[in-house]
């Protein structure tokens, strides 16, 4: 449990393009413990509290604050707890590569790095630009060379256009 949130944690982490990775953990773990848990039926602050988490944005607003008596929400967390069951675990073992649908039409990629860097590094680089395709192995302009790349290894790019509107 504690390596899913590790690498739950991590994830969060990388997907900022901060160096200082301490800078971002406050924002990151608002994020996981305001995020709602299928397996759950509640966000974790939600099973801790007994109530949700008012994010930054909700400061702004003012609203009711719900009233009731203990011994309700005690009955009504009894309850919840008795519903609650385990989920399945993560099978290891069977490693597929995913190959993403959109790469055969990107015009751009990212690739992966797959040299062992920091544990917070940005797994990926780019985005680089598509010159030809085959099979197994794109051919990518990677600073200023043509440069043979496996499909196990690339990610399209999704580019918003200034033009397009929301």
């Amino acid at each position: 449990m504690i390596e899913r949130l590790h690498r739950q944690l991590k994830a969060a982490i990388k997907c900022h393009e901060k160096d200082q990775w301490t800078k971002v953990l406050p924002t990151v773990l608002l994020g996981i413990r305001a995020a709602w848990r299928e397996d759950l039926g509640a966000t974790t602050a939600d099973l801790l509290y007994g109530e949700s988490i008012r994010l930054p944005g909700e400061f702004l607003a003012s609203r009711a604050l719900p009233e009731g008596d203990a011994a309700e929400y005690v009955k009504d967390l009894r309850q919840h707890f008795r519903r609650l069951r385990p989920t399945n675990g993560t099978r290891h073992g069977e490693r597929r590569t995913f190959v993403f649908k959109d790469l055969s039409t990107a015009d751009q990629v990212f690739v992966r790095h797959n040299a062992p860097g920091g544990t917070l590094q940005q797994p990926y680089d780019g985005p680089y630009k598509v010159v030809s395709r085959k099979p197994k192995t794109f051919v990518v302009h990677i600073r200023g060379r043509d440069v043979t790349v496996s499909i196990d290894r690339l990610k399209p790019t999704y580019i918003i256009s200034e033009d397009e509107e929301p």
